[in-house]
């Protein structure tokens, strides 16, 4: 270390200003982050993000039984398929394909795990859930096209005497497709 007074001064007032560049630099990027969690806050609580649509199901191949799991009769594992077309007021806005593969049987009720897929347009929706259909929501997780990335809740609302579901789809865009 140097004895010289103006040598010292010189390397203080260096230290000085490159911590004071730091304190900067690391109170400009708390600043950032803060603004940016805020802003996808302030985006995701944003009511104008979310899509709303009330469809009538209707059932084009009856709910199938396949039997594929032992003992003979319902038990896990046993598969159902379902398609039905999808109506928003009155016009045919696409299909859908349901898988329910069964992981709890019951003498009230099964219990399955849902796959399904909606086919819009737009692109399609992609379904997940478990439902004893005693009240049916499954997820919406992602999808394609239009519907990339989107997450949400399919809910079934009631059925219909001639077997027809009345159900709503709410979507949730990612910040980025808004």
């Amino acid at each position: 270390m140097t004895s010289n007074p103006s040598i010292r001064r010189r390397q203080a007032k260096v230290a000085a200003i490159g911590a004071a560049a730091l304190v900067a630099t690391l109170a400009l990027a708390t600043s950032v982050v803060a603004a940016t969690r805020d802003s996808h806050a302030a985006k995701a609580a944003n009511p104008d993000a979310a899509t709303t649509i009330t469809m009538r199901m209707h059932e084009v191949i009856k709910p199938k039984l396949y039997d594929i799991a032992k003992p003979a009769g319902p038990s896990i594992g046993d598969e159902i398929i379902e398609k039905e077309i999808l109506y928003a007021n009155d016009k045919r806005i696409g299909y859908d394909m349901l898988h329910f593969t069964a992981a709890a049987v019951t003498r009230t009720a099964p219990d399955v795990v849902l796959q399904g897929v909606l086919v819009l347009q737009g692109g399609t929706i992609n379904l997940l859930g478990e439902t004893t259909f005693q009240k049916i929501r499954v997820g919406v997780a992602g999808g394609t096209g239009i519907y990339q990335g989107v997450s949400g809740q399919l809910t079934v609302l009631r059925t219909l005497k001639n077997g027809d579901d009345i159900d709503v789809l709410r979507l949730v865009h990612p910040a980025s497709t808004r």
